[in-house]
């Protein structure tokens, strides 16, 4: 029985889709058996699953790398992503401050509005394919307005345009429209005299490495990894949240309560971890993971599982919103812990609180099936039909104003 669980590890391929529907339960039986299991998938690499182990990844980045970060080789710069300590710390040092949640509340109304505006085209009819209807548009527009936040409306909708594009493609000419309105942007920064209070200010006025300016790649590089790590996370987080109030009972009424981010996101977060998996290279010879690791070997950190191991988290396989702690790696460990998990989080609330506002019952339209998403953002719905009904009116006033 062992030798079946070792070969599906073998020959793992993390996008097909018929593997992953098995990999949480593969996932499981290594956390007992084999928590650092290899696969031969491009070019081989170990499988950490403990959270423990993560933990002792995420805490050695002078013996765990992050220059290799995709589970596939990446051939581009992703700064701060792919960076080391000491020029890791010189890019976080100015973009936490734009990414913090204080900097970030001042987009709260136009986010809000995005919500309503996209829940106005959808509302009359009773139902939507919530994927491409609601949480698409929803993320990309609040991601396009945060990273080139633009006084000029038609070239927001372009970029808006564009980051959805990014979303639904995720294509090399996709990303490259993203990085000419970028480039522009940013040439407009260097030039105009104004300085603005926002991340692409930032990204012209940083300096790291001693004192010097990022070059364009650098730059760029930003961006990307901005858009990377903040299109089908958050909206593989807010698309597995409408599964959840359509199929799980009580859901709905626990999320209508005020303080409902407190205690319930983190719960969902651990639960969904859309940021599955992550890769790191070993930079020399150590068995702090309990197995012989040499130089130049690669890993493959796997969130999702840690913040699946019973060890940890009991039960670590369902949802469970009564946790004393709950101190998951949803949004990673140590320090490269997401640079976008203030937007992330507060992105989720403001979707959630909008659509409660004005919809209820939600439930997965009949003669539809969900359709699952493979790769790192596991089981995430790709295709999800719903049907809701209509908040009343008054209670709709009341909860736009907070009174419910």
């Amino acid at each position: 029985m062992a030798d079946s669980h070792h070969d599906f590890f073998e020959n793992l391929n993390w996008f097909d889709e018929e593997q992953c529907t098995r990999l949480d339960d593969e996932l499981q039986w290594a956390r007992a058996q084999c928590p650092v299991v290899h696969t031969n998938y491009d070019g081989g690499m170990h499988i950490v699953t403990r959270y423990e182990d993560l933990r002792t990844v995420a805490e050695h980045p002078e013996m765990f790398s992050s220059t290799m970060p995709g589970v596939n080789h990446v051939p581009v710069p992703l700064p701060p992503l792919d960076l080391d300590p000491p020029l890791h710390r010189d890019f976080r040092t100015f973009l936490n401050r734009p990414f913090s949640r204080a900097s970030l509340l001042r987009y709260r109304a136009v986010i809000e509005q995005l919500a309503d505006d996209l829940i106005d085209r959808f509302i009359a009819d009773g139902q939507v394919e919530f994927v491409s209807g609601f949480a698409i548009p929803f993320t990309a527009g609040s991601l396009a307005k945060v990273v080139l936040d633009d006084d000029n409306e038609d070239r927001l909708q372009r970029a808006v345009a564009a980051v959805t594009a990014v979303s639904v493609e995720n294509s090399p000419e996709t990303f490259g429209v993203v990085a000419a309105l970028a480039a522009e942007l940013i040439a407009e920064r260097e030039t105009e005299g104004k300085p603005r209070d926002d991340f692409l200010q930032s990204l012209v006025e940083a300096t790291v490495d001693g004192g010097r300016l990022l070059t364009q790649n650098e730059r760029l590089g930003v961006v990307t990894v901005l858009l990377l790590g903040g299109l089908d996370t958050t909206r593989g987080a807010l698309t597995y949240i409408g599964r959840f109030l359509a199929e799980e009972p009580g859901l709905e009424e626990r999320l209508r309560q005020p303080d409902w981010t407190k205690r319930d996101l983190d719960e969902l977060l651990r639960f969904t971890s859309t940021v599955s998996v992550m890769g790191r290279l070993v930079t020399r010879d150590n068995d702090l993971l309990g197995v012989p690791l040499k130089a130049g070997d690669r890993l493959a950190v796997h969130w999702r599982s840690g913040n699946w191991d019973e060890a940890k988290f009991a039960p670590g396989d369902r949802l469970e919103f009564e946790r004393e702690r709950n101190p998951h790696a949803a949004f990673g460990i140590g320090i490269h812990r997401c640079l976008g998990q203030h937007f992330a989080r507060l992105q989720l609330e403001i979707a959630v609180n909008r659509l409660l506002a004005r919809l209820t019952s939600f439930r997965v339209a009949p003669g539809t099936t969900v359709r699952e998403a493979s790769g790192i953002s596991l089981k995430a719905p790709e295709e999800m039909h719903l049907e809701f009904d209509r908040v009343p009116a008054p209670a709709a006033v009341a909860a736009a104003h907070g009174q419910e």
